[in-house]
């Protein structure tokens, strides 16, 4: 049976994310819906949803689609929903790699978005991490500043490239959560390389 063995792994998926997580998810649920109701920002999540469904097949023709948080439903719909998924993912993995023992200094969050991996890694560090996020779309930086406060981080978002990554010291990490696949497969490659 998979799910035995799955649940006897050594990931500890049963653990439950820190407490800071539901206060944090709170927040963002009075926010984002204190002017939209739950039917429009599931609306929003399918249009969002169709629209990088899309966008994959238009970047790997090296064309960029615009508008992907053009609306504030579709904005919550990010913050409610991804946010919460990048988080939770980059939090477990932090756990497994031992981010709580080895805590890098500084994480430095490529296309940070909401701000939540570098975060969440922040949080499964202990918080003896600070952080940098670095996008492009300035509600995105607004929301990972916010992110930051909310989880008590000590990080900071800045508006940028990623084709100009800030050097790194020793001891710092680097994450590119979940913008690697928006990437034309050139831009992709340089990055990684």
């Amino acid at each position: 049976d998979w799910s035995s063995d799955v649940c006897s792994s050594d990931l500890r998926m049963s653990e439950s994310p820190p407490d800071i997580f539901a206060a944090w998810l709170a927040a963002l649920e009075a926010r984002h819906l204190a002017d939209l109701r739950v039917a429009e920002v599931t609306k929003a999540l399918r249009a969002l949803s169709a629209s990088y469904v899309e966008r994959r097949r238009t970047v790997a023709h090296g064309q960029t689609v615009h508008g992907a948080l053009n609306s504030a439903g579709k904005r919550a719909a990010f913050a409610l929903f991804y946010a919460p998924l990048h988080f939770l993912t980059t939090y477990f993995i932090a756990r497994q790699i031992g981010a709580a023992t080895l805590a890098p200094g500084h994480i430095l969050d490529l296309g940070c978005g909401t701000g939540a991996a570098g975060a969440a890694w922040a949080v499964a560090a202990a918080g003896r991490s600070t952080v940098t996020g670095i996008d492009r779309h300035p509600w995105a930086l607004e929301e990972a500043r916010r992110t930051y406060r909310d989880l008590g981080i000590d990080g900071r978002g800045r508006q940028g490239d990623l084709a100009r990554i800030p050097a790194t010291r020793p001891g710092d990490a680097i994450v590119a959560a979940y913008v690697l696949n928006e990437l034309p497969a050139q831009a992709r490659q340089q990055l990684e390389n």
